[in-house]
């Protein structure tokens, strides 16, 4: 019984230590639920093991009650036979096979117990199991996600810088155009402004010709 319940603390120790192993990085999860496979597996075998050695003390049991039963019957006849010294040693060897039947038995029930204990251990830690695969699931969903969201956030956080300089450069070359169209708009306003004043004034001189002409023949005549 000591060996059984060792063996209770152990497993109850691993559900411990598989959860909290359960809470490391994505390759330590699958490698948890991985070894938490292997130690269901080991564990079954060990509750398989209890069982067969219960089963195994029931036959005893039996045996050891079948073959009391015997004895109690040899004494009977050695009694009726009249023959005390028979029945005092079938006596004597069906209370040995009685002592042990009832120890057997006593034996069966700490067994059974142990057993119940085993299986109860299994079944937690087996949901244990279920539990944390569960939650690798999750967490696995998640690791995605936060890896998809870290990608596109570095993408657009390494094209940002290139996009601000060509923005830079843009405003600076619209800026120098800008003033490049200013100053030849001025030029051309100032030739078109002399070229009207020049115009003007070749006018002015025709018209003065021509007064002067009309002036010198009207003296004429």
């Amino acid at each position: 019984m000591k060996k059984l319940t060792e063996i209770s603390e152990q497993i109850r120790e691993s559900i411990i230590q598989f959860i909290e192993a359960a809470e490391d990085t994505e390759p330590a999860l699958n490698k948890t639920v991985v070894d938490m496979k292997k130690r269901i597996a080991a564990a079954k075998e060990l509750v398989a093991a209890a069982i067969a050695e219960e089963q195994r003390l029931k036959q005893a049991y039996q045996e050891a009650t079948d073959t009391a039963e015997i004895w109690a019957k040899k004494a009977d006849t050695a009694l009726q036979n009249r023959d005390i010294v028979a029945a005092g040693e079938a006596q004597q060897n069906k209370q040995q096979q009685t002592q042990r039947a009832n120890d057997y038995e006593h034996q069966i029930h700490v067994q059974q117990a142990g057993v119940s204990s085993l299986r109860t251990v299994l079944n937690e830690f087996y949901q244990q199991f279920q539990n944390t695969v569960k939650r690798a699931e999750t967490l696995h969903y998640h690791q995605k996600q936060a890896e998809t969201r870290l990608e596109l956030h570095k993408l657009l956080a390494e094209i940002e810088p290139s996009v601000s300089n060509a923005l830079e450069q843009a405003e600076q070359q619209l800026k120098k155009t800008e003033a490049e169209a200013e100053h030849w708009e001025k030029r051309n306003h100032r030739t078109e402004t002399q070229a009207k004043t020049n115009g003007d004034a070749f006018n002015l001189d025709q018209e003065l010709a021509k007064l002067k002409e009309d002036i010198l023949g009207r003296k004429k005549q």
